[in-house]
Formats: structure tokens, C-alpha cells, sequence
């Protein structure tokens, strides 16, 4: 069943999902990205979605190791999460 989202939703689920994978709250990422909580939660729920907010919380994900990418040629986007290898995990 495919969902029923305005770009704007679909964009704010990308940003709750990129958020959810650096474990972090809607406050701690707030924090990090110098805008309040309350600015979080409208952009997650699509309803803020000017570039100097999305800015400010992509580069706060990213240093928490998550990348938000945007194709220019289908307009997807894709949540990736980059980490160090333990060696000590490895067989």
C-alpha cells in the first residue's frame, strides 16, 4: 500500500529517519543544530523546510556520522549511516 505523503511529509520523515539513526532526541539534535526542539518537530512533520534550517540540522547529523543525499535526477532521497570498523569484531 503506498503512502499518501506530500513532499513536504516525505521530506520530514527523512529527517525524523536520518535523526533516529544517529540515536539522537528531537532536544539533542535541536542542540547541536542551534535551533529549538519545537523547530525540529516542524521540520518532521514537514511543516518547516527553509534551507537554512535543513542546513544547519544536516550538518549537525553528519557529524554525527549520517548523510541525507538528494538526487537531482529522480529526487529521492537516501538516509546513509557511516562508522568506523572494529577490528575486534571481525573474523
Amino acid at each position: 500500500m503506498p503512502l499518501n505523503l506530500s513532499n513536504s511529509q516525505a521530506l520530514g520523515r527523512t529527517y525524523a529517519a536520518a535523526r533516529m539513526m544517529a540515536g539522537l532526541d528531537q532536544g539533542a539534535l535541536a542542540a547541536q543544530a542551534g535551533l529549538s526542539a519545537g523547530t525540529i518537530s516542524n521540520v518532521e512533520r514537514g511543516r518547516d523546510s527553509r534551507p537554512e534550517t535543513l542546513k544547519a540540522i544536516r550538518l549537525a547529523l553528519n557529524r554525527e556520522g549520517v548523510l541525507i543525499g538528494f538526487s537531482r535526477n529522480n529526487g529521492l532521497a537516501t538516509v546513509s549511516i557511516g562508522f568506523a570498523a572494529d577490528d575486534s569484531d571481525e573474523e
